[in-house]
């Protein structure tokens, strides 16, 4: 429906929006799972891949050739959970909690995260259709 032929910048945007992805949410996983925190040096990861996740996705929004029906109300509830992991990943690399407080902190970000790719599925499908 809104697919055009893909562009050198497209193709680049969309694959700097998706590393992005792997960066912050690999390295959640990893705190969460196998680690004892988020370590001090991931901080400035975080901060790039927000920036960077906003900028692409911010890029990919605007030159989307066309909308389907029921696109911008995904949307939201998509871009609300982006949100919610963006300010909940920078809280979580600023403070040392007790284990407890960390380990649910990191457990919302990911089910936040799992919501926003099982969205960001839907709305690519239904703008293929």
């Amino acid at each position: 429906m809104g697919e055009t032929s893909p562009t050198l910048a497209g193709v680049l945007s969309r694959a700097a929006h998706i590393a992005s992805v792997v960066i912050l949410v690999g390295g959640i996983f990893y705190a969460r799972f196998f680690s004892s925190g988020l370590a001090e040096k991931f901080r400035n990861w975080i901060y790039a891949a927000i920036l960077l996740l906003v900028g692409s996705g911010l890029y990919n929004l605007l030159t989307k050739a066309s909308y389907p029906p029921g696109y911008h109300a995904w949307f939201g509830v998509k871009m609300l959970l982006v949100l919610h992991i963006f300010a909940a990943s920078l809280v979580a690399s600023l403070r040392a909690d007790g284990e407890g407080r960390r380990s649910r902190t990191l457990t919302g970000i990911l089910v936040s995260a799992a919501a926003v790719i099982l969205i960001s599925a839907w709305l690519r499908w239904i703008s293929l259709g």
